[in-house]
């Protein structure tokens, strides 16, 4: 039996090509912006990630991990500062004659430290807070949720300050390449987030499919009871679930922070609303989902905004996200890659 067609979603698609052939053809600069807009998207492609994993497998919304992705990002931030003046101390050769080195393997460093506490504090608020939960209603871990990102917060205020904090690496201008019709202009540091962002979406999916370990969390997130009489240690998936969706939460954070500036407190918070329309976007509890829901999202925001609508300043970028998670919602909501649930 062929399955039905489903004609809103081919004309969702539809919509999307038509809108990506306008942003790169009509769209004053319009090749420069869908640059900007896929090195946004793979920002949120990997904050998202964490979100649709913790819904799929522990089924409730964790408002809590725009604030984790906000304190891993801090702690890389003080971890490259140090990490920039101890190398320059100990090379101070290398340091004179090729400093962007020294920063950039700071930096690099850091992420991994950052990492590393993201993956801590995700995993040690579960064993204290929501592993006594495992059992309670959907709502009771959201509300837990909210008030364990409002403890984050505070913690990052009370360790870092209010201020902006930036990290110790220098952003060089990007270089123009000239396509004929097309030119736009990339940083290396872009040009790293991009990749960086590509290489984790790859290495996550071979490691769903073809490891063990991923398939058992593929297992879990179809039924939890099943995959515990079937012999699979829930515990352990469970801390696998924190564990990869808070270090590239984390990832996402630090490449924020580099591309945009720099980072406050309060960030976390501001992300999260795009993270979840990403995820609602794309089908909430799927993956991949997650990441087509991010990478739309990063073009809509920098292609329907100034020059292409004058009248809509940058500052109203993040209201695309929720236009378009209501419309979404309201004209299919089981998202881009989501199957509509059966009844009865």
């Amino acid at each position: 039996m062929r399955p039905k067609r489903d004609p809103i979603k081919w004309t969702i698609w539809g919509l999307m090509a038509v809108g990506l052939v306008w942003g790169l053809f009509f769209v004053p600069n319009g090749p420069q912006y869908l640059i900007n807009g896929i090195r946004f998207g793979s920002i949120l492609m990997l904050g998202a990630i964490g979100l649709s994993l913790t819904y799929k497998i522990l089924n409730f919304a964790n408002f809590s991990h725009g604030d984790i992705l906000i304190f891993g990002a801090y702690v890389a931030i003080s971890t490259d500062w140090l990490l920039f003046r101890l190398l320059s101390r100990w090379f101070p050769a290398l340091a004179t004659q090729a400093e962007d080195v020294v920063r950039w393997l700071a930096v690099a460093l850091a992420l991994i430290v950052g990492v590393l506490a993201g993956i801590a504090m995700a995993y040690l608020i579960d064993r204290v807070l929501y592993r006594r939960m495992r059992r309670s209603a959907a709502v009771v871990l959201i509300i837990a949720s909210f008030g364990m990102a409002l403890f984050l917060r505070s913690l990052v205020q009370a360790l870092w300050g209010t201020g902006l904090q930036r990290y110790a690496i220098l952003v060089r201008p990007g270089t123009v390449f000239d396509f004929g019709f097309f030119r736009i202009r990339l940083s290396f540091l872009e040009m790293v987030t991009i990749v960086a962002a590509l290489a984790l979406i790859i290495g996550l999916h071979l490691f769903l499919k073809y490891t063990r370990t991923g398939k058992a969390m593929r297992a879990m997130s179809d039924n939890m009871d099943l995959a515990r009489v079937s012999g699979i240690n829930t515990e352990r998936m469970i801390a696998w679930t924190w564990a990869i969706g808070a270090g590239l939460a984390v990832v996402a954070g630090v490449f924020m922070g580099l591309n945009f500036g720099g980072l406050k407190p309060d960030t976390g918070a501001l992300v999260l609303l795009s993270l979840f329309a990403a995820v609602i976007l794309g089908g909430i509890g799927s993956p991949y989902g997650a990441m087509l829901g991010g990478l739309v999202i990063g073009l809509a925001e920098n292609i329907l905004v100034a020059p292409a609508i004058p009248s809509i300043p940058t500052a109203y970028q993040p209201a695309i996200a929720f236009i378009l998670m209501i419309l979404m919602l309201l004209v299919r909501p089981q998202g881009l890659l989501g199957e509509a649930e059966r009844r009865g």
